[in-house]
Order: structure tokens, then sequence, then C-alpha cells
């Protein structure tokens, strides 16, 4: 049950999403998330146009898209106790409607959920070409921070598998994330 892993997390608090790189270099952060609620693949998180998304340590405002911006639109995610993977679900009409990191577990704080990004995402576009990102990266971080073999080996399989999943449209690519996105964007 998802709640044994975050059972502080309610529904309708605020937290945010932190991503390191290995070992614990600051990435990706979007904060705040609202926790939606919990079903049979996990925790639900919404987000929207007071997210801010920001790599590293920038703060809002910033000019440096690259490193910052608030999110223009209502999203979700979907944090998959002890998953290797994490699911953000842009909407139907958005030119990237599913996007899939490859992390480790997640560990749940108080007021926080933390990744390890292991550099694999996987992409679906609203045209429905699905392919895996970063593998160049994947590969050079794979020797140049050490990730343990494990990782890789693991990191690798869930790539493989999420495509697969995506491309035939399985749960929770498909109705699942769409309705939790209607239910947060109220559509």
């Amino acid at each position: 049950m998802p709640g044994d892993h975050a059972g502080h997390l309610r529904v309708g608090s605020t937290i945010a999403v932190q991503y390191f790189k290995y070992p614990d270099t600051l990435h990706w952060r979007h904060d705040p998330m609202v926790v939606l609620g919990t079903d049979e693949h996990g925790i639900w998180f919404g987000g929207g146009v007071d997210t801010f998304a920001k790599k590293g340590d920038v703060d809002p405002p910033t000019d440096d898209h690259e490193r910052g911006f608030f999110i223009d639109h209502p999203f979700v995610g979907l944090v998959v106790p002890d998953g290797w993977w994490t699911l953000t679900f842009n909407g139907p009409e958005h030119v990237v409607t599913h996007y899939v990191d490859i992390v480790t577990p997640p560990d749940f704080l108080v007021d926080e959920v933390r990744y390890i990004d292991l550099d694999l995402d996987i992409v679906r576009r609203s045209d429905g070409t699905v392919y895996v990102d970063d593998e160049d990266e994947f590969l050079e971080h794979s020797t140049t921070l050490s990730y343990p073999r494990v990782w890789i080996d693991r990191a690798r399989s869930e790539a493989a598998r999420i495509f697969l999943a995506i491309e035939r449209g399985d749960e929770p690519f498909s109705s699942a994330c769409l309705d939790w996105w209607r239910r947060h964007a109220g559509h």
C-alpha cells in the first residue's frame, strides 16, 4: 500500500519533489506539489502555474530557462513507492504528454520526496512517438559517476519495460494518468 511508505503525506498537503545526481548533487526540484491521493499505482501529486522547476540552487524568478522556470500548465506526477521510475503527465494536448524519469526508489522526508536521477528518460509526445532520451548521458555517468552495477542493470531494464508499457498504453500510462490529470486540472 503506497500509504505505508509515506504515511505522513495527506491529500491537499504540499511537498517538493527533489532530484539529485549521484551521489548528492542538486538536480531538478519541483516545488510546490500538492498531494492528490493514492491508487494501486502509487502516490499522485499535482502541480501547475505556481510550481517552480529549478535546477541546482537557483531561486525564482530567473531569466535562465535552463536553470529554472514556473510551469505554465497543470500536470500530475506519480511517485511509485519502491519503484525505479517516476511519471510526469502533462495532459493530452501538451507536446510532451508523458515524461518518465528512471530514478532510484524514493526517499520520503517530512515535506519532500527525493530521488537520484539515473539519466534515462522515456518520453511520449502528443503525436504518439515514444523514445528513450539521454542514453549518452547515462553511458557517460555510469562510468564518470561510478553508478553501482545493480543501478545500471536496473535502469536499463526499467527503461525498456516502461518504453513498451507506454507504447502499449498500459496503466498507469493511459486512463489512470488522464483521470488524475483531469481531476487536478478541472477538466
